[in-house]
């Protein structure tokens, strides 16, 4: 059966196609300024991916560096044995290995000319941020004398002295009461005596302290300003080391732990050191203790 409906054609080719309307200026400046928008966000898209790549790369590179340091300067797991001999042919201001069990700490310590020399210079010579674990310059007598000072970066993967941020947590510290401080001289168990949250020009930072006044002021100082003290008992004729790295709570602020160095047993060390002088008066050994 035929479909007697009629038929219609669609016919557009007569239809006068309608005249695109001319963007406007401000419009064209509107676009342009999208594109521009647009190629930015792509540039720092890309240049943000690389330098987080940079970054996750030189924290793998340094800490295998010192991953790498650390096997050669003993055979496997830590024992305290360090072969101080093979770390001085790589840097001659090797003075002491410190480790901390259950974190990243298990590095050298140095000493240099000045406190700016090791910031940004790694144990084999190398430029980074990294950095290395270093005694304070004017220190006379590195782990020898009544406080020893050592500075590290508090590096965000949880390297370098970044650890002693755990320590703020006083039962960490009762997990993990000591750390292990091995110098040509011998081996050390480094006793948590106090934690301390201090500005960077804080007195505790004092160090070639000669009398006893000066140092019982320096002990009471640090009792006082402790954010917590542990059983660990300080004498003035005690070898302290105080191991300091930034904090930001606060502007300049830095983590202090205070330790008592403790020869391992076995280890025939004889802990005394220069001669102790009796200070004329208190006054003169505060005086001393606020250089």
């Amino acid at each position: 059966m035929e479909d007697k409906r009629p038929q219609y054609e669609l016919n557009n080719s007569k239809k006068k196609k309608r005249a695109k309307r001319p963007m406007s200026t401000k419009a064209k400046v509107r676009r342009y300024a999208e594109d521009v928008i647009m190629a930015c966000l792509v540039i720092i898209m890309i240049f943000s991916g690389w330098k987080i790549y940079t970054i996750i790369k030189d924290y793998r590179d340094n800490q295998s560096l010192y991953d790498t340091i650390a096997g050669e300067s003993r055979d496997g797991e830590f024992t305290g044995d360090i072969d101080f001999d093979a770390l001085r042919k790589i840097n001659p201001d090797i003075v002491g290995w410190i480790y901390y069990k259950d974190t990243l700490i298990d590095y050298p310590i140095v000493k240099g000319e000045d406190n700016d020399r090791y910031l940004n210079t790694m144990f084999d010579g190398t430029y980074s941020g990294f950095g290395t674990l270093f005694v304070d310059a004017i220190t006379e007598n590195p782990f020898k004398q009544f406080n020893t000072i050592v500075y590290g970066h508090h590096m965000r993967n949880g390297s370098m002295f970044a650890p002693l941020k755990k320590l703020k947590d006083s039962e960490f510290c009762r997990k993990h009461p000591r750390l292990e401080l091995i110098t040509p001289e011998g081996k050390f168990h480094l006793e948590i005596a106090a934690f301390l949250n201090e500005p960077s020009d804080s007195n505790i930072y004092t160090t070639n302290i000669k009398d006893i006044g000066g140092r019982e002021i320096y002990l009471e100082t640090i009792n006082k300003l402790a954010t917590y003290t542990t059983e660990v008992a300080l004498e003035p004729t005690d070898r302290i080391v105080i191991l300091s790295t930034c904090a930001y709570e606060y502007k300049n602020a830095r983590y202090m732990v205070i330790c008592k160095m403790v020869p391992w047993e076995g280890e025939n060390i004889d802990m005394s050191y220069e001669s102790v002088e009796v200070a004329e008066d208190s006054e003169g050994a505060e005086e001393e203790t606020e250089e």
